[in-house]
């Protein structure tokens, strides 16, 4: 049997490994000019030095702490990219800079996300975006927090009165991809307004706190949406796959709502609806 978890001790160690992470960023921050890039194998997908430092510094504050826990990181810290370093009932999912291309077009539109499963749930959220002064944060069955005041995702109940949003797969020229631009027009052509901020993670984070209604994006990796899932389901909102069902970390594709608008948002731009 494997030892009780302390969720409390785990998030107080999560903030501390983002608020390493957030250092190492703005160190990159205060150098003069861009950051300088390079492709991860296709062009649109940018990573930088600050990726990999700032993940370095995040997982050695885990390990420090919890040496017997796995690590899935987006940049391989501990393992290639994508696997999880071993096996443990104990999983940190961390990506140590979701927003890359906004970090290196200097917009603030960038963040460190940890994420904690255990036996298969997420237990322990932090979400922090430096350049906009906000940490979000959720412990499972605790609620959601945006520097550590209480969120609550809208009551809006029309999709005609919502504020959506949506991202954009960095293969969308692929031949045969769902470049996710038929939903879009779906969605905008029904709705108040559409956004793109570039971020995964902030835009669960903005869906949790009420600012948008719905979001819902393709192509997505285990790092992107971990963290921010946990903080809006705490904040009462609802999370599935395209399909509706719960294959929305592993499964490549997420929809996030306030609830009421779940099962609309699923027949507006749901993987039912035939492409125009």
């Amino acid at each position: 049997m494997s030892p009780a978890i302390d969720a409390k001790e785990c998030m107080r160690v999560a903030r501390r490994a983002a608020a390493a992470a957030t250092e190492v960023l703005a160190e990159f921050c205060m150098q003069s000019g861009r950051v300088p890039s390079s492709s991860k194998g296709v062009r649109r997908e940018l990573v930088t030095k600050a990726d990999s430092a700032a993940e370095h510094a995040a997982v050695a504050c885990l390990m420090e702490a919890f040496p017997g826990h796995a690590i899935l990181a987006e940049e391989g810290a501990l393992t290639p990219r994508g696997e999880a370093s071993k096996e443990s009932d104990s999983l940190w999912i961390i990506d140590p800079l979701d927003g890359t291309t906004n970090f290196v077009h200097e917009l603030p539109f960038y963040c460190v996300a940890i994420g904690l499963q255990h036996k298969g749930e997420m237990l322990v959220g932090v979400v922090t975006a430096p350049a906009l002064g906000k940490t979000f944060t959720a412990i499972k069955g605790g609620g959601a927090f945006c520097n550590d005041e209480p969120i609550r995702v809208s009551e809006t109940a029309e999709v005609a009165d919502s504020m959506l949003c949506t991202g954009f797969s960095y293969v969308r020229n692929d031949p045969g991809k769902d470049d996710n631009v038929a939903r879009m027009h779906r969605a905008l052509m029904s709705c108040r307004d559409l956004r793109r901020f570039g971020s995964a993670q902030l835009d669960l984070c903005m869906t949790a706190a009420g600012h948008y209604d719905g979001y819902w994006e393709l192509d997505l990796m285990p790092y992107d949406v971990a963290a921010g899932s946990l903080i809006v389901g705490e904040a009462g909102g609802t999370i599935s796959d395209l399909s509706g069902a719960e294959d929305w970390l592993y499964g490549g594709q997420i929809l996030a709502s306030n609830g009421l608008l779940h099962r609309p948002l699923l027949e507006l731009v749901g993987n039912q609806v035939e492409p125009q």
